[in-house]
């Protein structure tokens, strides 16, 4: 995360910049206020599997964030089932946490 400083005898500002995975990130180009609605989309071949698959999601954040609002939502596409998982976190902070989570799902 990039953050300024300003030394309360100076006014000069300083840079602070922490870098975790090897990446650089200024935290606030991340975080928009307001953002709380992740879209997740599933393909499968069958509403079974894609259905599991989405469920899988639901309780991972359900688990985490128990007043997530959930809605899913599917059709059929050239013999494929595409479903699109819609999760409303209650701040923007829920969202990022459970994002940054998705690849122990």
């Amino acid at each position: 995360m990039l953050s300024q400083k300003t030394s309360p005898t100076q006014q000069t500002t300083e840079n602070d910049v922490c870098d975790a995975c090897g990446t650089i990130v200024e935290l606030g180009s991340v975080i928009a206020e307001g953002d709380t609605v992740l879209v997740l989309p599933f393909t499968g071949a069958d509403k079974t599997s894609v259905k599991a698959l989405t469920e899988k999601y639901i309780t991972a954040a359900k688990t985490r964030f128990p007043d997530v609002i959930t809605n899913v939502e599917y059709q059929e596409v050239d013999g494929t089932v595409q479903g699109k998982l819609t999760l409303q976190f209650d701040c923007t902070a829920e969202k990022f946490i459970f994002e940054m989570g998705l690849s122990a799902i």
